[in-house]
């Protein structure tokens, strides 16, 4: 299981939006990111089941755009435009993208195994 690089993925993902669970102010966003969190926690512990896992990354994947586009309705239409996007908005960014990364090696992993087991 750890061995994996999705694995990793994962975990990465579990940190920053961990971190982004206690930066962020609004109480949204700081739920979203969360369950964000918890998701790939979650998602780590299937490494048995390859199809729920890829299913879990795109969950990931919605919540983190759904996470971005909130922030944006936000700080553009009620704060009256984003002047300075803050750090921390980096944090969902850089997380989808690895949970794209994850669900591409969970694909990976597999095809691999269906092509061993059409060997036999």
């Amino acid at each position: 299981m750890w061995q994996r690089k999705q694995t990793i993925y994962l975990i990465t993902v579990v940190l920053l939006m961990g971190v982004a669970a206690f930066v962020v102010s609004d109480i949204v966003l700081r739920i979203a990111s969360a369950i964000s969190a918890l998701s790939s926690a979650y998602t780590i512990s299937l490494y048995t089941n390859r199809k729920k896992q890829m299913l879990m990354c795109i969950i990931g994947q919605v919540l983190l755009l759904l996470w971005v586009i909130y922030f944006a309705i936000i700080h553009y239409y009620i704060q009256g435009g984003i002047t300075r996007l803050p750090l921390y908005l980096s944090l969902p960014v850089v997380s989808y993208i690895l949970l794209r990364l994850a669900r591409a090696g969970i694909k990976h992993d597999d095809d691999l195994v269906k092509s061993v087991d059409r060997i036999r």
